[in-house]
């Protein structure tokens, strides 16, 4: 059997195996009686209802968006989940919410005992698996901070892991990149906490694998795919394998085994990217694929249908230019530009009334600008084979918008968060090629006086 077979091998053998077990935890949590869980969901629920589902934290910061609605659908998809029918109610993902009814309210509606006449099937709502056993000890904003706490201590020991091994000025920036993104909303909504939260303990547990090489990588980031797609929604779901494959690159580029030949290193870089990102993405699809081929032997056609529909509409889906259905619709040129500069307008303080597409291209040019003006005047030689790589992982989130350009142009104050492995990349690049650079002419200058 020849080497490349034997690597497609494992990818699939990881892939399957971390399904099944994402198929059985969720089914056992199924299995946790109601009861447990009716004290910590009501005050839940009354503390949603009390703040609303999209309260605005920060005066009218369009970036301090605190997403109420997404915690609420899951809590209320959770207490529904039958335990003498696990694997069914978790499949169909049912909840309560009767028309014209307030979220919080079709949650209480749930725990009073109304039956469930929703269904959210096209996604796992995997996070189920934590946040039920938690809910018993715990209401949904001491989990919030709990999700927070953990997301952000990963992310600075997986930050403090490579600056130990040598690239510090990289830790440097991907932590300066963090706290432009609003860290703090991590500790007060799910919705944004549970990708980061995977993607950092996903870099945790890569940095510290002993096979770091794309052999030991791929099977990983296969697994890692199935599970962003079991707990996610669709938020900043490829940060999961963004921010663990630059924070390799980052490792690999300061490591004495790193190519020397700057073509093959671009090419070796770029490929690493590639292969794994392939194998990232085929997890996230095939758990996808799972779902639709399960509901599909128990639900109705309707419900196999709108699931994939949905998830077309995610992709090119009309867009409108307002809040409304009666608002018109935006073109496709509006749509895709919109998909991005909405997400570039969530990294600066801009009011949810004034967003413009001049309040994120001007201050993003500007700065661009200003970054490249300091390459160009102080660079010596710039190394390629480190940054072409990086500049791949830093161009993604701007194709994902693109990609998904309905969804990123709605949810841009969720989605925008993954601009921060772009940010980091910029930073890096900027300090390494103009500042770094000043300081080795500056101590060469010293050593030859």
């Amino acid at each position: 059997m020849n080497s490349g077979l034997k690597q497609i091998i494992k990818v699939l053998m990881s892939t399957v195996i971390t399904m099944i077990c994402c198929v059985l935890l969720i089914t056992f949590t199924a299995l946790i009686p109601r009861n447990l869980l009716k004290e910590n969901t009501l005050k839940s629920a009354d503390y949603i209802s009390e703040k609303g589902l999209f309260p605005l934290l920060i005066g009218d910061k369009i970036n301090s968006v605190q997403d109420n609605y997404s915690d609420c659908c899951i809590l209320d998809i959770i207490y529904c989940m039958d335990p003498e029918h696990p694997f069914r109610s978790a499949m169909l993902a049912e909840y309560v919410q009767q028309y014209g009814e307030k979220m919080a309210d079709g949650l209480k509606s749930a725990i009073a005992g109304v039956e469930p006449n929703v269904e959210y099937g096209r996604y796992w709502h995997g996070t189920s698996v934590l946040l039920t056993p938690m809910l018993i000890l715990m209401p949904i904003q001491v989990i919030r901070i709990v999700f927070g706490i953990l997301a952000t201590l990963f992310f600075l020991i997986s930050c403090g892991i490579v600056f130990k091994r040598g690239n510090k000025a990289f830790a440097v920036c991907m932590i300066i990149a963090f706290l432009l993104v609003e860290p703090w909303m991590f500790f007060l909504s799910l919705e944004y906490s549970t990708a980061f939260l995977t993607s950092t303990v996903a870099s945790f547990i890569l940095l510290l694998k002993k096979d770091r090489s794309d052999k030991g990588t791929m099977p990983f980031f296969a697994a890692v795919g199935v599970v962003i797609f079991f707990v996610d929604f669709l938020t900043t779901e490829t940060l999961t394998f963004l921010l663990p494959m630059l924070l390799l690159l980052a490792e690999r580029a300061v490591s004495e085994d790193s190519e020397k030949d700057t073509k093959k290193g671009i090419l070796s870089g770029c490929f690493s990217v590639i292969k794994n990102g392939a194998c990232w993405f085929a997890g996230y699809a095939g758990m996808f694929a799972l779902k639709i081929i399960i509901l599909v032997s128990m639900a109705d056609n309707d419900v196999v249908s709108a699931s994939i529909s949905e998830g077309f509409f995610r992709l090119g889906g009309e867009t409108r230019l307002g809040n409304t259905n009666l608002a018109p619709e935006a073109t496709p040129l509006v749509k895709l530009s919109g998909a991005v500069w909405h997400n570039l307008a969530c990294l600066y303080p801009v009011d949810s009334g004034l967003m413009l597409p001049y309040s994120a291209w001007i201050p993003t040019f500007i700065i661009l600008a200003i970054g490249l003006a300091l390459v160009y005047l102080f660079h010596d030689k710039i190394d390629h084979k480190k940054f072409v790589p990086m500049a791949m992982i830093a161009f993604l989130p701007i194709l994902r918008f693109l990609v998904l350009a309905n969804h990123s142009y709605i949810h841009f104050f969720i989605t925008y968060r993954v601009l921060m492995v772009s940010i980091a990349v910029f930073l890096y690049y900027v300090y390494e090629n103009s500042i770094h650079s000043l300081i080795l002419r500056k101590k060469k200058k010293q050593f030859r006086s």
